[in-house]
């Protein structure tokens, strides 16, 4: 069993410019976090390409065994210094979490 867990983010950035700043930021806290996390299992984040404006502009998919794996990666020292690089710069989340 995986459990696949996947957040988007809307950024608060006023131009696309902007937008692409704050996202390679996000994405630069998040990538790291399959090395330095030991429950995840695999993670990536990608910026929309298409629809800006409309679409939301980051999105996390990452990969656990279980709920356990999920919840001790949420109060890991290095996901928590990630959300804090979201955090500038998010003004909306959506996530949802599935078995695959």
């Amino acid at each position: 069993m995986t459990l696949r867990h996947v957040v988007t983010w809307k950024l608060s950035g006023e131009s696309r410019e902007a937008r692409d700043a704050q996202a390679a930021e996000i994405i630069a806290a998040l990538t790291p976090l399959a090395g330095t996390v030991p429950s995840v299992r695999s993670i990536s984040a990608h910026r929309n390409e298409l629809f800006d404006g409309d679409n939301w502009d980051v999105t996390l998919v990452a990969d656990f065994d279980d709920a356990d794996g999920l919840a001790a990666y949420v109060v890991h020292p290095e996901h928590v210094a990630a959300g804090a690089v979201i955090k500038r710069h998010a003004v909306g989340r959506v996530a949802t979490d599935f078995t695959v």
